[in-house]
């Protein structure tokens, strides 16, 4: 039953989502000009804490992997799972990494220091994960095994499509439109090379969403679900909203990316969690990865 309210949300969520593409395919333009601020205080903070939560839960997932990962004594069972240590180690670190990456990016102008400064911060940040979770319930932990995979792939998927997305469709920025550059509608490529369409920080945001399933797999009471989706949802309204405001974006960018989160990761838990929560011992997951 409570699946069944899971897909009925996110099918709402998606609704939502779509009708703010219709709108913004119409009215663009004006949107974006009414809202636009420029570069302030709330637009930097959006801009360096809107890609996080995705980044973050991966970075916990790839935690959670690491420290899950069964050995075999079976021929090839000893290195592969130190392959799989190893994979998810630097996973994690990556990942730790690109999630301070807006921020080191707007203290320091130097592109090697940024990236210095991100490895460092996600070395530090994996090793935090990698210090806490030991410490869980171990029955606990294992149950949050499914979950590691399932968002270490649905984040992958939406990095990938978002970055795919970007160097493939040219959209100018609507920053970039008022300076000169020619506006095409987000259903439209475009030779500019822009990267407008569709928005990073929007596909990357939804992904505060990735916590969800623990809440259900620990049982937690249903007051905290709410709470959860609350704080969620104006997080992720809010750094939508900053996103045009800052004139990063149009809003059929930050919806279609949204959209393109939402679609990911309903069809990877869908598959994931087909069976309930818990982890097959020796099945699949449990055995390779």
């Amino acid at each position: 039953m409570e699946r069944k309210y899971g897909y009925i949300a996110q099918g709402a969520l998606v609704v939502v989502l779509a009708v703010l593409l219709g709108v913004g395919s119409v009215y663009d333009t004006l949107i974006a000009e009414k809202l636009f601020t420029g570069d302030v205080f709330i637009t930097n903070v959006a801009e360096i804490f809107g890609k996080m939560p995705l980044f973050l839960a991966a970075t916990l997932a790839c935690g959670v992997a690491f420290h899950t990962a069964s050995r075999t004594e079976s021929k090839g069972g000893k290195a592969w799972y130190y392959i799989r240590k190893a994979v998810y180690c630097l996973g994690g670190v990556a990942c730790g990494a690109f999630m301070f990456k807006d921020l080191f990016d707007m203290v320091t102008s130097s592109t090697l220091i940024s990236l210095a400064m991100c490895g460092m911060a996600g070395i530090a940040l994996f090793t935090v994960i990698s210090l806490f979770l030991p410490r869980m319930n171990r029955e606990k932990l294992f149950s949050w095994k499914k979950w590691a995979i399932a968002t270490i792939t649905a984040a992958a998927v939406i990095v990938i499509i978002t970055e795919a997305v970007k160097l493939g469709w040219g959209r100018a920025r609507p920053f970039e439109v008022a300076k000169g550059a020619q506006f095409t509608a987000w259903y439209t490529i475009s030779a500019y090379g822009g990267e407008s369409f569709f928005s990073g920080h929007a596909s990357c945001c939804m992904g505060l969403l990735m916590f969800a399933p623990l809440l259900w797999i620990d049982d937690d009471e249903p007051i905290y679900r709410i709470m959860y989706f609350v704080l969620a949802a104006v997080f992720i309204m809010c750094t939508m909203l900053c996103r045009i405001m800052s004139g990063a974006h149009y809003l059929t960018d930050v919806a279609a990316g949204a959209i393109i989160s939402v679609i990911v990761m309903a069809v990877t838990y869908g598959v994931a969690f087909r069976n309930g929560y818990a982890v097959k011992p020796q099945g699949f997951i449990d055995k390779y990865l």
